[in-house]
């Protein structure tokens, strides 16, 4: 029950903090409001928020979906690792799960959707992920369903490895793809070691 008030409560919240700069962003419904959504400074951070972390494989195409006002691109990923998942729902590496990506709001009819984040990542180019997600039971859709913690910032494979890496040439490494400097990329090393961390 606490997991699901705490599903339910992350839309409100990015919701509540709209509302806040409303005006701005209704006046102008094309324009990008990343201070609509929370952006994290560590690996630890962002990995805290989130009660299932896993590496998947994204691909182009999506649904859309509307609950209530929230939009969302809706991709079937599969899960290529699973490195935590703190709900009741079971999760296996090599099967699929749907996560909806909350892209804006709808403000009222005839009005254009309001984003959240920058609409040049709101589709998601195909590739390996590394998603942190919130998930719960929603009752309006009647099933499980997996949101990032953030639409801010999205981390995908690196495309290469530096060859003066410090870090081991097993750990993945996965850059923020996003404008957002906060937190320029994660090391898989450096992830294990967060999570280890909060047991």
């Amino acid at each position: 029950m606490k997991k699901l008030i705490a599903f339910v409560t992350i839309p409100a919240l990015v919701l509540g903090i709209g509302s806040a700069l409303a005006f701005k962003e209704f006046s102008n419904p094309s324009s990008d409001s990343n201070a609509l959504a929370k952006t994290f400074n560590s690996t630890e951070e962002i990995a805290k928020d989130a009660n299932v972390i896993i590496k998947a494989n994204v691909p182009s195409e999506f649904k859309q979906e509307t609950v209530g006002s929230l939009v969302y691109n809706v991709y079937e990923v599969q899960v290529d690792k699973l490195y935590s998942n703190l709900t009741d729902e079971d999760i296996t590496e090599g099967e699929s799960i749907e996560v909806h990506r909350l892209i804006g709001f709808n403000v009222s009819e005839g009005k254009e959707m309001a984003n959240i984040g920058d609409s040049a990542f709101h589709e998601l180019k195909e590739g390996e992920y590394l998603l942190f997600l919130n998930g719960g039971y929603d009752e309006d859709l009647k099933k499980f369903t997996y949101i990032p913690n953030t639409p801010n910032q999205l981390f995908k494979m690196a495309s290469s490895k530096g060859f003066w890496s410090n870090k081991s040439s097993n750990s993945s490494e996965f850059e923020n793809i996003t404008d957002e400097n906060a937190l320029p990329s994660i090391n898989e090393t450096d992830l294990l070691e967060a999570i280890e961390s909060m047991k």
